[in-house]
């Protein structure tokens, strides 16, 4: 068999309808890197055998399952996807001759499930009832939006995946617009921050659940689920620092707007709103050469007043639905 780069590895995804139940692609998703593939639990046995082998004479497999991540970046088109997977609910809605794909979080425990199709020159696999355990987004300047999906999902089977690409809507940098206000409705006529980085982390702590009689997980569940990110920022005030040292609390909004490209009335556009977050582990950084900066975390608490951790998360592209 030929040896291959990683780039000529393709990454199939698909909403499945009944949970592990394996469907065609219906996105190739472009990718930066895939980790994303098969692992195995084995019993060892720890018996003597009358000399000082601390090793038994038997490794038996136990489960079989696939864990990894998928890294690329944020396409307009194919992230909502995985963005549906990560909260569990998308409606979409016709929107200025396009469509608004709208996220919320279901309360549940069993989020929407993928189908992971993976090509490679050695052949075909697809990876059911896949489930999203961790989403990052990173925002850097001169760079693509990024994301990274952490996957759980049962064992690779073999199967047939003909890759289809397709040109897509991007984000970069210059894209960002970030706004922090005392609430919401305060958000929209808040200035946008001058914001060097951002990143973005949801966790949803997923699990496998493990039954006797059987090799694989019978499922994957999510369980608690938190999001928490970093800024960094020119150091010109004492501002975050006092969010972190006085307990403020702050609504904040973050946008991603592809002016470059038209789509019906409008543009491609993400945008996830936080109505309550508390900032922490503020550090500045003043090297003699450099202009002086300042990194935050935030972290997202629940909104009791409204009952929500996130107050709208949304996607505009022109897919009907998911």
């Amino acid at each position: 068999m030929a040896k291959f780069i990683g780039r000529r590895v393709n990454v199939g995804i698909a909403k499945e309808s009944s949970r592990g139940v394996g469907v065609a692609a219906t996105y190739t998703l472009p990718k930066l890197n895939i980790t994303f593939e098969d692992k195995a639990n084995k019993a060892r046995s720890g018996e003597s055998l009358g000399n000082i082998s601390g090793e038994g004479n038997q490794a038996v497999v136990t489960g079989r399952f696939s864990e990894g991540a998928i890294d690329g970046e944020i396409n307009a088109k194919s992230f909502p996807l995985i963005l549906l997977a990560t909260f569990g609910t998308s409606t979409p809605a016709a929107y200025l001759s396009v469509y608004k794909h709208t996220l919320t979080l279901a309360n549940t425990n069993q989020h929407q499930s993928l189908s992971i199709h993976i090509n490679d020159p050695i052949g075909d696999t697809i990876f059911e009832g896949c489930m999203i355990d961790t989403l990052e987004i990173e925002v850097l300047q001169n760079e693509f939006a990024k994301f990274s999906a952490g996957l759980k999902g049962k064992k690779g089977q073999d199967s047939s995946f003909t890759p289809s690409q397709a040109a897509d809507y991007k984000f970069v940098g210059r894209d960002l617009t970030l706004k922090v206000a005392a609430d919401t409705s305060s958000l929209a006529a808040a200035s946008a921050l001058s914001v060097k980085e951002l990143k973005l982390t949801i966790n949803k702590n997923t699990d496998y659940d493990w039954v006797l009689g059987t090799l694989e997980p019978e499922d994957v569940l999510n369980k608690q689920f938190t999001i928490q990110g970093s800024l960094t920022l020119n150091y010109e005030d004492r501002t975050w620092r006092n969010y972190m040292l006085d307990g403020t609390y702050r609504a904040l909004s973050i946008k991603l707007t592809d002016s470059r490209d038209t789509i019906g009335s409008t543009n491609p556009e993400f945008y996830l709103e936080l109505p309550r977050v508390d900032f922490a582990e503020w550090e500045s950084a003043r090297e003699n050469d450099d202009i002086a900066g300042q990194t935050i975390n935030f972290t997202a608490l629940y909104d009791v007043a409204n009952g929500r951790l996130i107050s709208d998360c949304y996607v505009v592209n022109d897919v009907a639905s998911y």
